[in-house]
């Protein structure tokens, strides 16, 4: 067993995405090692820690330390503006000062105890590397992401304010790679790194010419089981999509390519969740006569969420920046294949197999080849049951048994590069 001090920002053993990327490894990495794990928040900001407190003390997970770092008052303050939903851009000036704050921590913890190695898991952005690297251990990092640009042809028809937000950001992408002393510093200085999309693994080694494995920062962590009775007499097929309805999501896309197709009455397509653009999104659907196929179920708990997945024939992701969002892997757990734009993790993670991946050439080819794709399925239905047979073999390739493995392979690398170096 290896002592391993772990570096988690978000955990939670109830909540998605960030938060589910840590607990995950968490619940599987601690079969193998003795793990501390330092976070910063279980619940929505830094500092909101209650949720995990409280599980700590009615349960106990074998070879696992939890260490809440609280936010300091300066640190609280760096957040203020972020907590009241304003200028949320100040949370990296806040979370750059948590981060000191870890790293003074740390260097006390590595006084009083040996540690193996140090694993900076989360979150999956680059953009803060925090100061762990500084510490004389075997060090990992990652999986890391969000070096690549947002598609700006997706957002072609998104508000300005949406835009405006994508172009900062990849500008503010840009001036990091190039100018961001502290992070050239922490990619040289870590043994092994994780990079959780191909397009990122590359922009790593052309930058900086850092090496790295790349490893998608999630995978599938329940059985994988598909319902074959979803098939049978179907004159109806069901098209899921999940996610918060915001600009960067683009599902206004699919709501164009749906006012194309030309079987609508064969299939029904299930929106869950909520946020800024359900309205719009919403009045669109009545303008274009899509509401009695399309059914608005806002957020859902998890157990109605799998229902609704175990029912679905095809799930569509149209983000126009993702990592590996953790929508693939519930799709994939339940043998749902999935239709997306052929970019960020989607395009590591679906084949022709499994999916179908639509090339980005303009804004109107890729409303047309929506609709193209989802008829191509509706006039030949029985290529959603092949779909979901190839989902079943490919996921296999995803389950958390095999990224187990590959984790551990990683750790003794980690510590065969430490000790070289």
């Amino acid at each position: 067993m290896k002592n391993i001090l772990v570096l988690a920002y978000q955990l939670s053993p109830t909540k998605g995405s960030e938060y589910s990327v840590a607990w995950n490894y968490v619940i599987r990495m601690s079969k193998y090692n003795r793990l501390t794990v330092l976070y910063g928040a279980s619940g929505e900001h830094l500092g909101d820690c209650s949720e995990m407190e409280e599980f700590a003390q009615t349960n106990i997970l074998p070879n696992v330390t939890f260490i809440c770092i609280k936010p300091s008052n300066w640190t609280n303050a760096l957040n203020w503006c972020n907590r009241h939903n304003f200028l949320n851009y100040t949370f990296y000036i806040a979370y750059r000062s948590w981060q000191k704050q870890v790293y003074k921590v740390v260097k006390k913890l590595v006084q009083n105890e040996k540690f193996d190695l140090i694993h900076f898991v989360g979150p999956i952005g680059y953009r803060e590397p925090g100061y762990l690297w500084k510490i004389d251990l075997p060090y990992i990092w990652g999986p890391i992401g969000g070096a690549n640009k947002a598609s700006v042809i997706l957002l072609s028809k998104s508000p300005i304010s949406a835009k405006l937000k994508f172009l900062i950001r990849n500008l503010l992408n840009e001036l990091q790679l190039k100018y961001s002393l502290r992070l050239k510093k922490a990619l040289t200085r870590t043994d092994l790194l994780l990079t959780a999309i191909s397009e990122n693994q590359k922009i790593f080694k052309i930058r900086f010419n850092k090496n790295s494995i790349y490893l998608p920062e999630n995978s599938i962590a329940t059985n994988i089981y598909l319902n074959t009775l979803k098939f049978e007499n179907c004159t109806r097929y069901r098209i899921i999509v999940i996610g918060r309805l915001e600009a960067g999501k683009v599902v206004n896309i699919l709501l164009e390519a749906l006012t194309m197709i030309k079987n609508k009455e064969k299939v029904v397509v299930d929106i869950v969740g909520d946020g800024p653009e359900r309205h719009s999104l919403e009045s669109f659907a009545q303008k274009h006569q899509l509401q009695s196929i399309i059914k608005w179920h806002g957020k859902l708990p998890r157990e109605k969420a799998i229902e609704l997945f175990n029912s679905a024939h095809l799930h569509v992701i149209t983000s126009a920046k993702e990592g590996n969002p953790t929508t693939i892997w519930e799709a994939m757990s339940y043998g749902v294949p999935t239709m997306s734009f052929d970019h960020c993790g989607m395009h590591d993670t679906i084949c022709d197999r499994c999916g179908i991946l639509i090339p980005i050439h303009s804004y109107e080819q890729c409303v047309n080849d929506l609709a193209d794709k989802i008829d191509g399925l509706l006039e030949h239905p029985d290529r959603f049951e092949q779909l979901a047979n190839g989902v079943i073999e490919c996921a296999q390739k995803f389950t958390w048994n095999t990224r187990e493995k590959i984790l551990l392979s990683c750790y003794d690398e980690a510590i065969k590069n430490f000790h070289n170096r």
